[in-house]
């Protein structure tokens, strides 16, 4: 509304105005009050379901109305003083510009951070929003005090003297916003994948667009005397004006560039085809409209004439057919506008048609178990979602269960309960950017979000307000957010589910001699349960059995249970390593081998920023990367599932005995290809060593680990927990070699495989991958460690450069591997391998010279 009143202000003042300032011209506050709108509408209106969109909108649409109050203020002029414009130039809107900014910043880029930064990024967003509340409200006390009479009260004379009041409030405004900035660009250059992309992009979109203007603003407010200088010097404030002020004018232009073209936001109307929706929608309207409204202006142009004039010669037909066209574009209005709803958006339509039927499908079913089964399979063929589950109370034992048994009970007298079914909406849960309820739940409890991989909760409440269930939703496989409309549907589903719960609780008990006598049930593992396992032979068995069925020896508690509800069952311990235990198990769903890693226990948040690294990982696919299926959580325990290796690991072949020329440059090829596949997709290993290479039943080489190693590493160095062993302790070291620094100062990796960089404290880059390669494929025809001695002692020799030459430790072996390692092991970076398919083309050329002069160590 000031956005609308204040161009219509522009327009109407702008005659008596222009010219009349030679430093800043007029027709600027028209311009950018109409570029910084014209912007915020469009993400506002375009991105309803990306909250990023909206906070950014937000923030350019309140930046708008700051164009909007000088022109307002100039036609308030010569009025009452009470008027339309005047009140609309005391809201002073802009004292929200840094809440909005702010909220943008917590959530773009994603949020790669810890949990501590996470939470001053939230405490700034609260202390913004304070900060504009209280601006707000004090620039609303001049206007107060005239409305009752007193119009040199307490707010004139204190608050908004020109100087000191302007002067601070936009001070506070400007500062706030200027921190958001900042913060923005550290989280767009430590952030990774295809979020550092859309990060740097939306930085360059600043730099040419907003940082000018923002930074003259910063000098006028906090350097003294600069103000001043420009307001003495007419000329040199209009040079500045303009230069810092014109490519704010590109906005409207360049927003929609980065939204389209690089995918920023997820703001779907800005798209082409959203465009052809809205022509399609408006010709359905017009369709309608047009014909009544020619056909009311015809009889309203002649309502001197009598009907036997009106519908009497050759118009008649005309008219009629105008009338039919727009009486049938009525009647027939609603299935065309839904024809195009679902010709354009196929996947909402059908998701909204398919809840509302469930709301009435609810009301037939007549026990919680038919419930359950009936809403988790209609909600997730309407949104299509990782997970969906409905628990329901059990007033025997007081717990929540769900009847399909696919997640894990939750007391109904828990704090996540209460919190619950006191929300008038669905609870929506974001344990990497929580709700104030949600950080004081016990920690067991907000383990238990993450493991039922819930993001969204819907209560089932009685008519007297008591729980009676839970409705609990997964991220949409797709990855976007819940739609308002889906949180109403979901809400009128849980109502009718309340109907059902109720009569299931109010249906008295069957006598006992009614009941047919039922088969005792086998003994099933409860999924909280944890699985017994034999130290011998590794196998699992459920909770209730003593000895192993394979070696008749005595089981002991694993760190696992038998089966994680409808998910995974362990079968087997296969091997342990720097990151974790190993099991085979079964997908119970898909009915396939998986090898699942379990990590060690982390935080709850920790466990989510987790799940989102392996879901990177997972979307990564090349013939020589081990499959990432997914990241489960039990309990606080991460648990990695992937493709099942059999054939064992590159460690194991090389503790044998070293492998062939030919077979080893074969396998360099192969992992080159896989290091090209994950470089590509901006990942990077960092954790390339020998017991990180698996081999299948058919004999080819995967990659393992890919993905997570770096997030592993970091939660490591964080805590300072001690490691399962491994072939070699992944152990980290300062830059400087000492042990027990800060972590920001250490490095990420297993000792033997890092390179000069690495151990040098550089950022990690695709070298870092490329250098452990080679040093695996050395290993693997030495049939040793390349670098041996303590780990000083190693960290010198890698520091320093010195690689064991080739050629003296490796006599029988051809000589055109001795060139190959002298340029992949270079102490320079620039003598290497640039790229990971560079170094495949190098081993392509060694495999060609092998294969024209096989030498006498082959074999």
């Amino acid at each position: 509304m000031k956005l609308a009143l204040g161009l219509a202000a522009f327009f109407s003042t702008y005659k008596a105005e222009a010219g009349k300032d030679a430093a800043f011209p007029y027709v600027f506050y028209g311009l950018f009050a109409a570029a910084f709108g014209a912007t915020g509408i469009m993400l506002l209106l375009g991105g309803r379901q990306d909250r990023r969109a909206a906070a950014l909108g937000g923030f350019f649409l309140a930046t708008a109305t700051t164009w909007s109050t000088h022109p307002l203020a100039r036609a308030a002029v010569g009025h009452s003083s009470l008027n339309l414009f005047s009140v609309f130039v005391d809201l002073k809107l802009d004292a929200f510009m840094a809440w909005f900014l702010w909220r943008f910043v917590r959530d773009f880029p994603h949020p790669a951070v810890s949990l501590p930064v996470r939470r001053r990024i939230q405490v700034a967003v609260r202390v913004s929003a304070a900060c504009g509340g209280i601006l707000f409200g004090l620039n609303l006390i001049p206007l107060l005090a005239e409305a009752s009479g007193s119009p040199g009260g307490w707010g004139q004379q204190v608050w908004f003297t020109p100087q000191r009041g302007q002067g601070l409030y936009y001070s506070v405004v400007m500062g706030l916003t200027g921190a958001a900035f900042c913060l923005l660009s550290w989280k767009a250059y430590t952030s990774r994948g295809e979020e550092k992309r859309r990060g740097r992009v939306f930085l360059q979109l600043l730099a040419l667009t907003l940082a000018p203007m923002v930074a003259e603003v910063l000098m006028e407010l906090f350097i003294p005397g600069y103000d001043e200088h420009l307001h003495t010097h007419p000329r040199q404030h209009l040079a500045t004006v303009v230069t810092v002020l014109l490519p704010g004018l590109t906005l409207p232009v360049t927003v929609p560039y980065t939204v389209l073209v690089h995918r920023v936001l997820d703001v779907r109307l800005i798209a082409r085809r959203a465009l052809h929706y809205a022509l399609a929608r408006y010709s359905a309207l017009a369709l309608v409209a047009i014909p009544l409204a020619a056909l009311a202006a015809y009889l309203a142009g002649h309502s001197e004439s009598s009907l036997a004039e009106l519908f009497s010669g050759p118009r008649v037909l005309l008219l009629l057919a105008v009338a039919a066209v727009g009486f049938a574009g009525l009647r027939y209005s609603k299935p065309l506008l839904d024809a195009i709803d679902r010709r354009f958006f196929r996947e909402q339509y059908d998701a909204r048609r398919i809840l509302t039927l469930l709301v009435d499908r609810i009301r037939s079913i007549r026990d919680a178990p038919s419930l359950a089964n009936l809403v988790a399979r209609e909600i997730d063929l309407a949104l299509h979602l990782e997970s969906v589950a409905l628990l329901a109370l059990d007033p025997r034992s007081g717990m929540l269960a769900d009847p399909r048994n696919r997640a894990r009970k939750l007391d109904a007298s828990s704090q996540l309960a209460l919190i619950a079914s006191n929300a008038s909406d669905p609870l929506e849960v974001d344990l990497e950017d929580p709700q104030p309820a949600l950080l004081k739940l016990p920690e067991r409890e907000r383990h238990w979000l993450v493991d039922s991989g819930f993001r969204l909760i819907v209560p089932i409440l009685a008519r007297d307000g008591s729980l009676l269930g839970l409705i609990g939703l997964g991220e949409k496989k797709s990855g976007l957010p819940f739609l308002r409309e889906d949180r109403e549907l979901l809400h009128a589903i849980a109502s009718s589910a309340a109907w059902v719960l109720e009569l299931d609780h109010e249906r008295p008990l069957q006598p006992f001699w009614q009941v047919p006598p039922a088969p005792p049930p086998e003994p099933a593992p409860a999924a909280s349960e944890l699985a017994r396992e034999c130290s011998n032979c590794g196998v699992l068995h459920p909770s209730y059995t003593v000895f192993c069925s394979s070696c008749s020896r005595r089981l002991e508690t694993s760190r696992v249970p038998y089966v994680l509800p409808a998910k995974f069952r362990f079968e087997q311990r296969i091997g342990e390593g720097g990151m974790g235990v190993v099991y085979r198990g079964s997908d119970l769903s898909l009915g396939r081998p998986v090898a699942i890693k379990t990590l060690r226990r982390v935080s709850p948040e920790d466990a989510m920023r987790l799940r989102r690294e392996a879901r990177t990982a997972a979307a990564v696919s090349h013939p020589h990367l081990a499959s990432v299926f997914g990241m489960e959580t039990w309990q606080g325990t991460p648990m990695l599932v992937m493709e099942l290796l059999e054939g064992g690991t590159l460690a194991q072949r090389i503790f044998r005995e070293a492998l062939p020329e030919k077979a080893t440059v074969e396998l360099g090829i192969a992992m080159a290809g896989a290091l090209g596949q994950l470089h590509l997709a901006d990942i990077l290993h960092r954790d390339l060593k020998p017991s990180n290479i698996g081999y299948n039943r058919d004999g080819v080489p995967k990659l393992m680990d890919f993905g997570i190693a770096r997030v592993i590493f970091e939660l490591r160095d964080e805590e300072g927990f001690e490691e399962l062993e491994d072939d070699e302790p992944d152990v980290a070291f300062s830059p400087a070699g000492g042990e027990g620094l800060d972590p920001r100062h250490r490095f990420v990796g297993t000792l033997s495989y890092l390179s000069p960089e690495a151990v040098q404290g550089e950022p990690a880059d695709a070298s870092f991958d490329l250098w452990g390669l080679s040093v695996v494929l050395y290993e693997c025809l030495l049939g040793r460690k390349v670098f041996g001695g303590t780990s000083s002692q190693v960290v010198a020799r890698i520091r320093s450069g010195r690689v064991p030459d080739f050629a003296q430790v490796c006599p029988g072996r051809s000589p055109v591997l001795a060139g190959f390692f002298r340029d992949a092991l270079h102490p320079t970076l620039s003598r290497r391998p640039a790229t990971a398919q560079e170094l495949r083309r190098r081993l392509e050329a060694v495999r060609e010279e092998l294969l024209d002069s096989p030498s006498p160590g082959e074999g």
